[in-house]
């Protein structure tokens, strides 16, 4: 092998970027080759290509790359050795002679990750199962609280320093694939609604009639965007609410994603510097946050990444709009036929801002027409916070549905009682407003929310796979007050023996156990024979990445689910994926 060749330094005052080496270096490898050239990064990603390869930035390199022969190296103006192989395929391959740092490095990142969310998992999961226990005398309350606030904070700020630590070290994969815009700002409100409404807030999504069905993009990166930006408003908005909100790019172009909310707002002086790492608006923010100012640079290095905008529009004292416009291409989907308006129904309504947006939303798209109670409406919507003889009064004269949030439930009944005709469920659905407003004019009676208290074993089984002990103990409590009957499992093994001899209707699987970890677990059980490989699994993870995602998806994975997981969100998904277990097997 030839001494490595090194590039021409960088002119002065330039500063080596990644985009400058990697098109150094792409040079170099093409350099008297008349084929394509690629250079791949440390993670097995195209980071330049010639335009005779036919690949672009970001993709995962169609190649064997160990089985490339290695013919010279290249040292760039940074210092780093790059392999540049022998034509494979017709295309020579420069790639990162980095791996021991890197991989070591994100070894190291995911066990730290691991090992701290775990015991918050705990933590976080303990403090809400108490906090739902009805003797708690009034002091005890504010300590389980106060616990479960206390963790959410440390959370908040290891997310943020592990995921900006990953950033600096340049790994930023993006991963397009097709993905449902509206699940994406709808799955976003829903993961937030327990901190917002814990704060007395109101969060609600909407999105665009017109925006298409699916797009191409990395719906994890996305969904981290909309946490930060969201997660930001919830914790500087004293009252009020935060609106999640997805339409059409600039000149109906893309995908542009707008988060609002009702806070104080943000100065015109600190705009300059609001996406800056380790910055604060003020002081007193700082003070009151506790964060270390990641959040937005995140956001910003994110966008970036996927060549996009980010902006903020404000009036200080009046709340803010963040908005990210990204070029994304719509996703080729078969065509259906759009279900038509079912006439002009009048609505009335009195809900807290978001929600009441959302709700207007959905309904106006289907031809409702928004009018006072006092103009004889079809139907009206309230806000189950409203005086209970209001609410009363008012669904003895009209037809009546009551908005309540996720721990108003156990007053379902007391709202029949009054005359109610159903209830929604805050943050609230699209889907589910229209359904559940047709299900009120054909007379159904609406079933129990999912996660009802029920008998034992009336709402499926569960199997619980995960090697902590208090993790499992807080899943078992969840559910089994669920209605679920719950077995355990410590490692990936006694799981898959478990299911061998158990129909169960979901299966919760950590991915990190000894012995057999999740995803091999999750690999043979789906080639199990008969009934037991189509169990539902949901993997449960605290280090969530796209390559993560990918290697769960490719194992056979329902769902992946990022730690902690509060009580009430592990009810959702055990009773969301039992009912479809339920109907698959009828």
């Amino acid at each position: 092998m030839s001494d490595p060749a090194h590039i021409r330094p960088t002119p002065a005052g330039e500063p080596a970027t990644s985009e400058t080496i990697a098109a150094e270096v792409l040079s170099a490898a093409a350099r008297g080759w008349p084929g394509a050239a690629l250079v791949i990064g440390p993670r097995g990603r195209v980071i330049s290509a010639s335009p005779l390869s036919g690949l672009t930035e970001g993709m995962r390199a169609p190649f064997d790359l160990p089985a490339a022969p290695v013919a010279s190296q290249i040292v760039d103006n940074a210092g780093r050795r790059w392999r540049v192989s022998a034509p494979v395929a017709g295309v020579r391959l420069a790639t990162a002679d980095l791996k021991e740092e890197p991989d070591a490095a994100h070894r190291f990142t995911a066990a730290v990750s691991h090992e701290i969310r775990t015991p918050l998992n705990g933590i976080l999961g303990m403090a809400a199962l108490l906090e739902e226990e009805g003797d708690l005398s009034a002091a005890q309350r504010d300590y389980a609280s106060a616990i479960r606030k206390s963790g959410s904070r440390l959370l908040d700020l290891l997310n943020n320093v592990l995921d900006f630590s990953r950033m600096e070290a340049g790994d930023i994969p993006i991963d397009a694939a097709p993905f449902d815009p509206s699940d994406l700002v709808q799955d976003a409100a829903e993961l937030l609604a327990p901190r917002a409404h814990a704060a007395s807030l109101d969060i609600a999504a909407i999105v665009d009639p017109d925006l298409p069905m699916r797009m191409i993009g990395d719906a994890g990166r996305l969904r981290q965007i909309l946490f930060n930006l969201a997660g930001n408003a919830i914790k500087f908005t004293t009252s009020g609410a935060v609106l999640i909100e997805a339409r059409r790019g600039r000149g109906g172009k893309g995908l542009a994603l707008i988060v609002r909310d009702t806070g104080a707002g943000v100065p015109e002086h600190a705009r300059a510097r609001l996406f800056d790492a380790f910055s604060q608006v003020s002081a007193a923010d700082a003070r009151r946050d506790g964060g270390v100012g990641l959040g937005l640079a995140i956001v910003a290095r994110l966008v970036a990444a996927m060549k996009g905008s980010v902006d903020v529009s404000s009036i200080w004292g009046q709340g803010a709009m963040f908005r990210v416009d990204l070029p994304l291409e719509p996703a080729t989907v078969p065509a259906s036929p759009q279900p038509q308006p079912q006439g002009s129904l009048k609505v009335a309504m009195d809900l807290p801002p978001a929600s009441g947006l959302a709700c207007i939303a959905a309904l106006a798209n289907e031809g409702a027409q928004l009018v006072s109670a006092e103009d004889f409406p079809d139907l009206v919507i309230l806000d189950a916070a409203l005086p209970p003889a209001k609410i009363e009064a008012m669904a003895k004269r009209r037809r009546t549905l009551v908005v309540m949030r996720p721990g108003d439930r156990s007053r379902i009944e007391q709202f029949r009682e009054m005359g109610c005709a159903g209830y929604l469920i805050r943050p609230l659905r699209a889907a589910s407003i229209i359904e559940r407003v047709g299900l009120t004019f054909s007379g159904a009676v609406q079933a129990e929310p999912q996660g009802a208290a029920k008998k034992p074993g009336e709402a499926g089984s569960v199997l619980i796979a995960d090697d902590n002990a208090v993790n499992a103990l807080l899943a078992r409590s969840a559910l089994t007050a669920a209605g679920f009957r719950v077995d355990t499992a410590s490692t990936g093994a006694e799981a898959l023996e478990r299911i061998g001899e158990t129909l169960y209707s979901v299966v919760f699987m950590d991915i990190r156990m000894p012995v057999m970890d999740g995803l091999e677990a999750t690999r043979r059980i789906r080639r199990l024979a008969g009934p037991a490989a189509d169990v539902p699994i949901v993997a449960l993870t605290a280090d969530v990445n796209p390559e993560l995602e990918d290697l769960a998806r490719e194992a056979g994975v329902s769902q992946l689910a990022a730690k902690p997981i509060d009580p009430q969100r592990l009810r959702e998904l055990a009773a969301r994926w039992a009912s479809w277990r339920k109907q698959a097997a009828e």
